[in-house]
């Protein structure tokens, strides 16, 4: 790979980087230092609070639809989402010393890896590409799904303006107008319930875009300087003594392990929540497109933008967390190929060198789950298995 061409992409993983803390920062997940202003150390407050009253509304709406099973089952989806942002919030904000110095050590550690040399180099950003591309698309799409909910009212207000008319009977695209404990009033108040819920969806929509991204991302930092480690191990340059690059190594991989250890801690809950819940949706969707008497384009979009959006998902824990276990499997073979027999190690350093041998690839889990492809199994076995059961209740209620 050439100079010109390592120095884009070197740009490209900065715009990554910059991309997803912007997406961390408006959903309120990202660290707040004491020098920034009172209005911002207080935001992720605010997006919790939000999130609080998105849920809030979500259930309401249900509540009050409870006894009209097709209005529920569309309204799956409202839900899901309103409780997954409110889960996402409050896990990062309970483990927010872990994620500071979960970011400082994995950026530090890439960063040493990144000057190095050319090879090394080449050899980090060989999945950055991917890597983005999968997280850039998630976000587009769900950007693209929560567009379409929120912009309908207000091209509806436009119109009406354009003809000097000031009429309030546009739907909101979150409760419909029935989410709330008190009447929507039908005068201006009505279009300020739209500007809230707008808020709402876009707070709750980067929320998403942003904890799904910054696993990625993590996980990238991660498995890429594993794969400098390895590469330094097994290419060792002849000025370097083997013995201290091992013993660096060594520490930097125990290092490594308690990043993946908060990474666990951290997304477990958050994985283990999606397997479960991303099949009930998946399912309803199915049960809503398969009960319809007539395909609309809107609704057979609409279904397929939510699936593919799901699946993109699943995907992305999936794929990440086997890159990074094949990078740690990789790491523990550069070891056992190495030098290290002949090299010069005290006692302390070769038990290290045996026991990073002995231990199993770095695996990141959901509860009970691994995190890996495999995952998309048991997430299709899963939806299959409520779709089953959801079309029986819809049988026994007819």
């Amino acid at each position: 790979m050439s100079i010109t061409m390592l120095d884009k992409r070197l740009q490209e993983y900065r715009k990554y980087q910059q991309i997803t803390k912007i997406l961390l920062i408006v959903s309120g997940c990202w660290y707040m230092s004491k020098k920034s202003g009172k209005s911002t150390r207080y935001w992720p407050v605010c997006a919790f609070l939000l999130m609080i009253m998105y849920l809030t509304m979500s259930f309401r709406a249900v509540y009050i639809f409870r006894h009209k099973f097709t209005i529920v089952m569309k309204m799956v989806g409202v839900v899901m989402s309103s409780v997954s942002a409110t889960i996402k919030v409050s896990i990062f904000m309970i483990n927010r010393n872990s994620l500071i110095n979960n970011h400082r050590t994995l950026n530090d550690f890439y960063e040493e890896e990144l000057v190095q040399n050319e090879k090394i180099r080449s050899i980090i950003f060989s999945s950055l590409r991917t890597t983005y591309t999968i997280g850039y698309t998630y976000v587009i799409l769900l950007i693209g799904l929560v567009m379409a909910y929120i912009v309908p009212p207000y091209i509806f207000i436009i119109r009406n303006i354009s003809h000097f008319n000031s009429i309030t009977n546009y739907t909101l695209p979150i409760s419909r107008g029935y989410g709330y404990f008190w009447t929507v009033p039908d005068n201006f108040l009505y279009h300020l319930h739209l500007i809230v819920e707008t808020i709402i969806a876009t707070v709750s929509c980067i929320t998403a875009c942003a904890v799904e991204n910054v696993f990625g991302f993590f996980a990238y930092q991660l498995a890429s300087t594993m794969r400098g480690m390895t590469y330094r191990l097994t290419n060792p340059l002849p000025n370097e003594q083997f013995s201290d690059l091992l013993k660096t190594c060594i520490e930097k991989h125990q290092k490594l392990l308690r990043c993946r250890d908060i990474l666990e801690k951290v997304y477990g809950p958050i994985i283990f929540w999606h397997i479960i819940t991303n099949a009930m949706l998946f399912c309803s969707l199915i049960y809503d497109i398969t009960t319809q008497f007539e395909f609309t384009v809107v609704s057979t979009l609409t279904f397929l933008i939510w699936s593919l959006i799901k699946l993109l998902q699943m995907f992305i824990y999936a794929w990440n967390g086997t890159v990074i276990t094949n990078a740690s499997d990789d790491f523990r073979n550069g070891i056992y190929f190495g030098e290290w027999p002949k090299s010069d190690l005290d006692r302390h350093v070769r038990t290290n060198v045996m026991l990073t041998m002995m231990q199993k690839p770095m695996t990141i889990y959901a509860i009970f789950s691994r995190v890996e492809i495999v995952l998309f199994t048991n997430f299709v076995n899963t939806t299959m298995s409520y779709f089953f059961l959801l079309q029986s209740i819809g049988d026994k209620s007819e």
